[in-house]
């Protein structure tokens, strides 16, 4: 996991939030659930059924090719107990041979962290959306993952 350093907490856990979204764009699934190993990962209440784990869209580059944007973050550290909530927006675009750049998501990240001997990790994520665009080239069927998408 990410270890306190140059900045602090806070740092760190934007570092993990960072992480989460340059694994995505890579395909790195190993990242991916490595980041949330022991963790929650819920979409709109809903924690996603075993099917949605190849739901997503793999192409010849080995990439989703996505990008997942993180702005207007807010963390809260709570030092002594050695836990963190983070709230941002998210913006995923995506474009791909057949398929125009553009947004496919909009929503927020709730999250929430704690600090196991010096290293912060994800202990829960929940995604909500606001704005839902095509996300026919992203994911197979797309509620599997996004309830209600």
């Amino acid at each position: 996991m990410t270890p306190i350093a140059h900045g602090g907490a806070r740092a760190a856990i934007i570092d993990l939030m960072n992480l989460y979204c340059y694994a995505i764009d890579r395909g790195d699934l190993k990242t991916f659930g490595r980041l949330f190993k022991g963790a929650q990962w819920i979409a709109e209440g809903q924690v996603p059924g075993p099917e949605a784990a190849n739901n997503l869209i793999i192409y010849a580059d080995g990439t989703p090719r996505t990008k997942h944007t993180l702005s207007n973050i807010q963390v809260d550290v709570h030092e002594q107990a050695g836990t963190a909530k983070a709230r941002s927006y998210v913006t995923v675009f995506q474009q791909t041979d057949d398929f125009p750049l553009q947004v496919i998501f909009a929503g927020d990240y709730f999250d929430d962290f704690v600090c196991i001997d010096g290293a912060w990790q994800f202990l829960r994520r929940e995604i909500k959306f606001s704005l839902i665009g095509d996300m026919s080239a992203h994911l197979r069927v797309p509620g599997l993952t996004i309830p209600g998408a």
